[in-house]
This record gives C-alpha cells, sequence and structure tokens, in this order.
C-alpha cells in the first residue's frame, strides 16, 4: 500500500482545466425553464447538459479555446479559454434575444 501511496504523489498534474458556465436558457418563443448548454470546439460538439436557469455547471475540459452556447449551434466566435489547472469562468445569458 505505501508504494502505491508514493505513486500517487509521484503523478504529474492532470492536463484539464474547469470551466463554470452560469446559464439561463435560451427562451425563444416559448417559456424555459432550464438551458441546454452546449460546449464545441470548432464546429464538434464535446459537452452539453440540461442546468436550471441562472445556475451554475462545471464542465472538465483539455486546454484549448471554446464556443459555449445555449443555441444549439455552433458558429460563434470562441468565447472561452480553458488553461490546465486553472478555473474559467463564463456566463451565458440568453442568445436568443
Amino acid at each position: 500500500m505505501g508504494s502505491l501511496t508514493g505513486l500517487a504523489a509521484c503523478s504529474p498534474p492532470a492536463a484539464t482545466g474547469v470551466l463554470t458556465v452560469t446559464a439561463w436558457p435560451c427562451a425563444g418563443p416559448r417559456h424555459v425553464h432550464t438551458a441546454l448548454v452546449e460546449v464545441f470546439l470548432g464546429t464538434r460538439l464535446v459537452a452539453h447538459d440540461d442546468v436550471p436557469g441562472g445556475s451554475t455547471y462545471r464542465f472538465v475540459l483539455s486546454p484549448g479555446r471554446y464556443e459555449i452556447t445555449n443555441t444549439g449551434r455552433p458558429g460563434g466566435t470562441p468565447n472561452a479559454a480553458v488553461v490546465a489547472g486553472t478555473v474559467t469562468r463564463v456566463d451565458l445569458p440568453d442568445l436568443c434575444r
């Protein structure tokens, strides 16, 4: 057991960062209470989740520039830069207004 503890202590840090998103639903023509938060790397969807409007959600991601949206379609400018070992915060308003 002691040798496993020693190995864990020597492990390199994880090459990921944390993205926290405070999200509001993309209301559009109907009233909704949850936001579908989607994380794109280029045009590839890499993470998504339904979150209650106004709440904060965490995604653990590889370093890179990501587009965070609640519109269901990529195509905008990346609005989050994730750096390994850090926390990046994004506020995501109702982008359908």
